[in-house]
């Protein structure tokens, strides 16, 4: 899993890393569905882009989805 930053998207005030460690609980609490899981975080994350979101999604590890 990879915590670089991409100097192409600025700072929006909160990094990739803090999503990508939200969606990880989320997903590990059995209690959000993937489906779910881009909506539930642009909720909480406001600031954060949708292509921000989605970049932190598609870096989640497979074995967190097969619950």
């Amino acid at each position: 899993m990879s915590s670089e930053q991409h100097p192409e998207h600025p700072h929006s005030g909160v990094s990739d890393e803090q999503i990508q460690a939200y969606m990880e609980r989320q997903l590990r609490s059995g209690r959000v569905k993937p489906a779910v899981l881009v909506p539930l975080t642009q909720k909480t994350f406001a600031e954060a882009s949708h292509e921000q979101l989605l970049r932190c999604f598609n870096r989640l590890d497979a074995s967190l989805f097969k619950r």
